[in-house]
């Protein structure tokens, strides 16, 4: 069956959560009401769209389950990135199920029309995993399952600045993605504090026992503007008073985009500032100098210097030898 003339502006008005007669839409799309009514009835008849019809006019009503559909870009976005999950995932029973739910939901899709799911495997590129992905997997999957249980967790984890890792028992509260890696957030119950944890160094995770009498502790969002770890992991450890001076490009950034709450930008010139920040780990913002490359100058304190100088000096002294 052909599809009615002007099928398009009628989802869209639709679509937009405002009820409409048909003399409103027809005139807005200046054709008859007779159009408008065939376009309805098609929408309702052929792609299922859940459309109720009353002296208001026709409106879009909650849809039951078996009648949701993907339509705006957030819900593609969305299924892009679980496409991209289940794909790490490979064959399985429950990553087989998950395909045909998300399969159906594309077919009722304006978008995908009754491609299904297929179109989003020339979307994405999904590089091929790591021989460790599936230890990583069930390393992610099972501090996931632990914050769903509110259940405690103990962690093998080792400090970005120390080779051999140590052992820690802590209540996961969530995961954050920062500065492209992810961070578990959680709970230090024996040294006490919220803390962050990177992935990359959570080697392994068991289940720990969880007294009876123990109480959820509360969960602090601090980390709104940060990225990486650069939030005090210890509240009664002192904060040192970093100052980063920028230049051109990276200072017209430091403008516009928020690295920390403690943030302040103090302009020398229009492609030259000085960032300030509040911190008590120093480690992080030595990589985040160096990465910055001449753009960047640790101005403060005297040990961010050091630490900038030393990995300075020691990539000369690797460059120096003979290959």
């Amino acid at each position: 069956m052909p599809k009615p003339k002007n099928l398009q502006d009628v989802r869209d008005f639709l679509s937009a959560g405002k009820p409409l007669t048909a003399r409103q839409m027809a005139e807005k799309m200046e054709c008859n009401e007779r159009t408008v009514r065939r376009c309805v009835e098609h929408l309702m008849n052929h792609e299922k769209w859940p459309v109720e019809a009353g002296s208001y006019g026709y409106r879009m009503r909650v849809p039951e389950r078996g009648e949701r559909r993907i339509n705006g870009p957030e819900e593609i976005a969305a299924l892009a990135q679980a496409h991209a999950a289940l794909q790490r995932l490979g064959s399985s029973e429950v990553a087989d199920k998950v395909r045909d739910e998300l399969a159906k939901l594309c077919r009722r899709s304006v978008h995908f029309k009754e491609a299904g799911w297929e179109p989003l495997d020339g979307a994405i590129l999904e590089e091929p995993a790591g021989g460790e992905s599936g230890a990583r997997q069930r390393v992610f999957g099972k501090l996931t399952l632990l914050i769903v249980q509110k259940r405690l967790a103990k962690l093998r984890y080792r400090r970005l600045e120390e080779e051999q890792g140590y052992e820690v028992t802590v209540f996961p509260h969530k995961w954050i993605f920062r500065d492209q890696c992810w961070y578990l957030v959680a709970e230090d119950l024996e040294r006490g504090g919220q803390k962050s944890y990177a992935f990359p160094r959570i080697a392994a995770v068991e289940t720990a026992l969880t007294p009876d009498d123990f109480q959820v502790p509360l969960f602090v969002d601090h980390y709104a503007h940060a990225f990486g770890i650069w939030l005090p992991a210890d509240p009664d450890a002192p904060l040192h008073e970093v100052c980063v001076e920028l230049h051109g490009y990276w200072a017209r950034i430091a403008r516009e985009r928020v690295w920390h709450p403690s943030q302040r930008v103090e302009s020398l010139a229009p492609d030259h500032v000085r960032v300030h920040f509040r911190l008590n780990e120093l480690v992080e913002v030595k990589s985040w100098v160096l990465k910055l490359g001449g753009a960047a100058k640790a101005i403060a304190p005297a040990e961010l210097q050091r630490l900038v100088r030393d990995e300075l000096a020691e990539m000369n002294r690797r460059y120096a030898r003979t290959p």
